[in-house]
């Protein structure tokens, strides 16, 4: 059930993460500036401080990018990334766009008609009785 409900969440976790982004990134700057503060008590220029405080933290990118993966599903993320690639990508070639639908028209058509056919003539049985017994002469 736990699972489940993780799930759910990142499922969720989805749609309005603007919001969360916006917040994870106030979070962290808070954490710089406690981290700041402490190493001005300590006696460092304000420009060290922040470096040292920065280093202790880590990568600031690479936090961020954990704390998504975590948060979301990763792998349908890229797919939907990927598609809104692949769309922006067809829209900014049209002519590409219309050969490659023209492409996959005409291979589905020719598939569907071509199975047909051969459904009707080679795959069904004839429509006698016994139709197994059926014999050609010559």
């Amino acid at each position: 059930m736990r699972s489940l409900r993780a799930w759910l969440l990142r499922l969720v976790a989805l749609f309005g993460s603007e919001g969360r982004d916006r917040d994870l990134a106030e979070e962290m700057e808070a954490h710089v500036l406690m981290h700041v503060e402490e190493n001005l008590h300590a006696g460092m220029s304000l420009g060290e401080a922040r470096r040292d405080a920065r280093i202790k933290l880590g990568g600031m990118e690479q936090t961020k990018e954990n704390y998504r993966a975590r948060r979301g599903l990763p792998l349908l993320e890229n797919f939907l990334s990927d598609l809104r690639f692949g769309a922006r990508a067809l829209r900014k070639n049209p002519g590409f766009t219309a050969v490659a639908v023209l492409t996959l028209v005409l291979g589905i058509g020719l598939n569907t008609g071509i199975f047909t056919i051969l459904n009707g003539a080679a795959l069904r049985l004839l429509p006698v009785p016994h139709a197994e017994e059926v014999v050609e002469r010559r």
